[in-house]
């Protein structure tokens, strides 16, 4: 089932969601959600499945609000990843092109400890385009996004995830790592939208037969995303 045309990764992700759970009831929580509209195809066919999605973006978790409306299966609220929260209850975590905007990441990591189940599993995202772009205003944003960081302005902040530190900064917190995959090829990515069902199935299928071939150092100059798959125990 297609449930992201235009993203290899988050079709990957709600695919193994899917894959582990199937119809059986789901509680989901979305760090960095935005407007959680990403959900709305995964939510549609699985609705035994609940997303709790929090963002500190007002205005996306009110438009989120008003195009989910009173559905059952969707709580929307603006709260920032970088505090704990009071619920320990979720058998996924998901955090999609979200890391790379995130200033206190090991406090972020906390939290994706603290709200797991024994046993539950986290799908973190995080892309690189905004550091290889060629718009000279998104490549002069990010070394600025970092000093307005500094003055409590965290909102636009923009910094490259290295793929040992973070790795290393899960680990140090408890967690197994299950899986670190590489997603979306720059010279595909652009054209797959307009493709059509099964050419997204096809761009998946390449791209996790790739992962399974190669190590992810030897992926990351033609990639633009990054998944890892930790479980804790």
């Amino acid at each position: 089932m297609i449930y992201s045309d235009g993203n290899s990764a988050k079709q990957w992700i709600f695919s193994e969601i899917h894959r582990r759970f199937e119809n059986r009831p789901v509680r989901i929580l979305d760090l960095g959600c935005g407007s959680g509209m990403l959900w709305k195809r995964f939510l549609e066919l699985h609705p035994m499945a609940h997303v709790t999605g929090i963002d500190t973006d007002q205005v996306a978790i009110q438009k989120g609000m008003k195009e989910y409306g009173l559905a059952k299966n969707m709580s929307l609220s603006v709260f920032d990843a970088q505090k704990l929260i009071d619920q320990t209850e979720f058998d996924v975590v998901t955090a999609l092109s979200a890391i790379e905007h995130v200033v206190d990441r090991e406090a972020f990591i906390r939290t994706v400890w603290q709200s797991l189940k024994r046993g539950g599993f986290a799908y973190l995202n995080y892309d690189v385009g905004h550091f290889r772009s060629r718009n000279i205003k998104e490549r002069i944003m990010v070394p600025v996004s970092q000093l307005l960081a500094y003055v409590g302005f965290e909102s636009p902040y923009m910094k490259r995830v290295d793929d040992v530190i973070f790795l290393n900064q899960l680990e140090k917190q408890g967690f197994y790592i299950v899986r670190h995959m590489k997603h979306n090829a720059s010279c595909l990515k652009p054209r797959m939208k307009q493709g059509g069902e099964d050419v997204v199935r096809l761009w998946v299928d390449f791209e996790t037969r790739l992962n399974e071939l190669l190590r992810p150092e030897e992926l990351d100059p033609f990639m633009l995303s990054t998944t890892v798959v930790v479980q804790k125990p």
